[in-house]
């Protein structure tokens, strides 16, 4: 793009030269004006795009340094060469602290200046770039504005996040605020889905949502993976009844959707009458989601229902689940399956409304999980079971259809136990035998250091080791030190003393003795079997 110069200096002499001593046109630049004085400058600045000014400093009325400075805050991306006859440094500072470009000295060099205005013209294509980028990425920094505010950790997102509404071109002036959160999920009855053909159905589901929302001053849209979060700003002084067209435009919503291979639930967070108060709306619509669960009917969940309620909603002891849990450890199934039939007679005592004892029975889980979580074992499969089974929890005519998945539900936790267990054995033991094997040649060697390395008690290790390998930790040692014995004997001609040490036994009489308990001979007999002399 063809770039614009203006020149200025009190000198016509020094003007002129510059204007015809530069090849404008291989610098694919035009001279648009010089100037002689710094005031007419500034004028045509007012008016007309400059790329780049090469300018005196030493002028009448206003000098170059206090022109450049006006001139950037007209035009701002503006660059800006100055010029001086006068070899002081002084001059330099004031202009780069002035963010003028470049500073140059008289009398000029051309070709210096020529390769001057080129950095200077490679900088503005950079920063036009890097301009028109920033510019397409705004609605992307839009969207990264709304999703930090609502998820923003602290308690005054205004600190940190003011400074984007002017840059973003946001308002905040609205009356009041909502955020409303948009689940869907595929319908299996109705079509199964690639990733693709959901993404599809997911913005169909937006463009309908965003005809709905017009009725609103503003709307703000973040498309998610598997839903749509809008932002509501509204001026209005009845907040009652903002809230009740949210809920009749959430309705239609809603209705439009039936028979869309997604099925929708809606969140309607709590009024926010900032836009800084959007995070405590956003979490409360979030928190109304979830009784989803519990109310698998509903498709829309507003936040002051939900607000202050608590998964367990029944007067439950915990000692009541603590007991599920320690006969979970002790894995006596029909203890557990008494269990669990004798709380389902308890609890259906005390409810008749099946949706509370849903709750009840999710609350319950949630302790079994929760005591997975603290053995650290993987609850990947049992928590999408879970998830699987409370998706179709009408399927459950009686409680004691329920009674016998939760008693298989917990069978595969004693199973997950038992592997895990057995796991944990198979580690510690590899963990002691490759301690031994790196150390059995120690005649220092003994069952505490082991232990010490494994982490676990030397009688709990004792026991754990026969119990994985079938052999005690001592005939393991004392086999690693015969077999690397024979290989001694029939490998070298090292003294039986020399073996001995190098076995990790302590004297030569207590090896022999060891090596003939172990192969039925001595080792001297050994080494003449094989054929090898010895010392």
């Amino acid at each position: 793009m063809m770039k614009n110069v203006m020149i200025v200096d009190d000198n016509c002499l020094t003007a002129e030269g510059i204007e015809k001593n530069i090849d404008w046109s291989a610098l694919d630049a035009t001279v648009i004006a010089v100037e002689y004085n710094s005031l007419s400058a500034l004028d045509i600045l007012k008016d007309t795009h400059v790329d780049l000014i090469i300018s005196d400093i030493e002028m009448p009325d206003l000098d170059g340094i206090s022109m450049s400075q006006k001139a950037l805050e007209i035009q701002p991306f503006i660059k800006v060469i100055l010029v001086s006859a006068y070899d002081k440094f002084e001059y330099a500072k004031r202009a780069i602290r002035l963010c003028v470009y470049d500073y140059i000295e008289k009398p000029l060099d051309y070709h210096y200046l020529t390769e001057k205005i080129k950095n200077a013209f490679t900088d503005i294509d950079r920063t036009q770039k890097n301009t028109e980028l920033v510019k397409a990425s705004r609605p992307v920094m839009t969207e990264k504005f709304f999703h930090d505010l609502l998820h923003y950790p602290g308690v005054d997102p205004a600190t940190h996040l003011s400074q984007y509404l002017k840059y973003l071109d946001l308002r905040s002036d609205y009356d009041f605020f909502d955020v409303l959160i948009l689940e869907t999920e595929p319908d299996p009855a109705k079509s199964e889905l690639d990733f693709t053909q959901y993404q599809i159905q997911l913005l169909n589901i937006l463009n309908l949502v965003k005809e709905e929302m017009e009725i609103f001053d503003n709307v703000f849209y973040l498309k998610e993976f598997s839903g749509i979060v809008c932002i509501i700003g509204q001026n209005s002084k009845h907040p009652q009844h903002f809230l009740q067209v949210i809920h009749q435009v959430a309705s239609t919503i809603v209705e439009s959707c039936k028979n869309n291979v997604l099925s929708l639930n809606i969140g309607i967070g709590s009024l926010a009458d900032s836009i800084w108060k959007l995070p405590v709306s956003f979490a409360s619509a979030s928190h109304s989601l979830k009784y989803l669960f519990f109310f698998p009917h509903k498709n829309i969940f507003d936040a002051r229902e939900a607000l202050g309620k608590e998964l367990n909603l029944l007067s439950f002891s915990e000692n009541t689940d603590e007991e599920l849990i320690r006969l979970i450890c002790s894995k006596d199934m029909t203890a557990i399956e008494e269990w669990i039939t004798c709380y389902f007679q308890n609890l259906l005592g005390q409810v008749q409304d099946k949706n509370l004892v849903f709750i009840r029975i999710y609350s319950l889980l949630g302790r079994i999980l929760k005591f997975l979580y603290e053995m650290n074992l993987d609850t990947g499969d049992l928590e999408r079971e879970i998830i699987q089974v409370y998706t179709r929890f009408d399927s459950f005519r009686t409680y004691e259809q329920f009674v016998k998945w939760l008693t298989q539900l917990c069978a595969s936790v004693c199973e997950k136990m038992d592997s895990s267990l057995q796991n944990y054995h198979n580690q510690i033991y590899t963990m002691a035998l490759g301690y031994i094997r790196e150390n059995f040649e120690t005649n220092t060697l003994c069952l505490n250091d082991i232990a010490r390395h494994a982490n676990i008690s030397p009688a709990y290790l004792s026991s754990l080791f026969k119990k994985v390998s079938g052999q005690s930790i001592s005939d393991t040692i004392t086999a690693l030190r015969i077999e690397s014995a024979c290989h001694y004997l029939e490998s070298t001609s090292l003294s039986l003393k020399e073996i001995s040490t190098k076995c990790g036994y302590t004297n030569q009489y207590y090896f022999s003795n060891s090596f003939k308990k172990k192969l039925g001979m001595s080792p001297s007999a050994y080494r003449e079997a094989r054929g090898t002399q010895g010392q």
